[in-house]
């Protein structure tokens, strides 16, 4: 499998590539070792990224992110030129159509069980924050404040604000 200049993959009129992709030349052609890359190395990230979610290591998602993203931008950019024109599929070699779909069928599967896993995540730690909040808006708690004199003035009445996570 070796990738295939744009003026490389035109010219191979003996392999029935069909003249009306003639408006592609000098254009986009598939990246497919750079689809095939991307494709493989989100699964692997994924596969990884899943069994932390799993475990609730959040740290290693964390860590995961970027090259997440990185290999997402990637596979866009490589996927462009099929997006905006599915009959660049018939410049593949069938074993190379075979193996991208392959690939693409298992990193689907991926992606959702990701996507499940990431949203579940997220929902268990709103509803963690959420008994957070209503335990403490239910605590007594005393607070002292500086009254107008420079003084501690433990009379005061109004609320006690609490912090955790920046977000209360």
């Amino acid at each position: 499998m070796s990738y295939m200049t744009p003026d490389e993959t035109f010219r191979q009129d003996s392999h029935g590539i069909d003249d009306s992709l003639e408006d592609f030349r000098g254009g986009s052609v598939i990246a497919y070792d750079d689809l095939i890359f991307a494709c493989t190395n989100l699964c692997e990230v994924l596969e990884i990224e899943n069994e932390a979610l799993e475990s609730h290591d959040a740290e290693t998602v964390k860590i995961l992110t970027e090259n997440k993203v990185a290999l997402a931008k990637l596979y866009e950019q490589a996927m462009a030129p099929l997006t905006k024109h599915p009959e660049l599929a018939e410049t593949l070699e069938p074993e190379q159509r075979e193996a991208l779909l392959e690939v693409g069928i298992r990193l689907k599967v991926l992606m959702e069980t990701n996507s499940m896993r990431l949203r579940a995540e997220m929902e268990a730690y709103q509803r963690l924050m959420d008994v957070v909040v209503q335990h403490a808006k239910k605590q007594q708690t005393t607070k002292s404040t500086y009254g107008r004199a420079g003084t501690f003035d433990d009379t005061a009445n109004g609320a006690v604000s609490l912090s955790y996570n920046k977000s209360l």
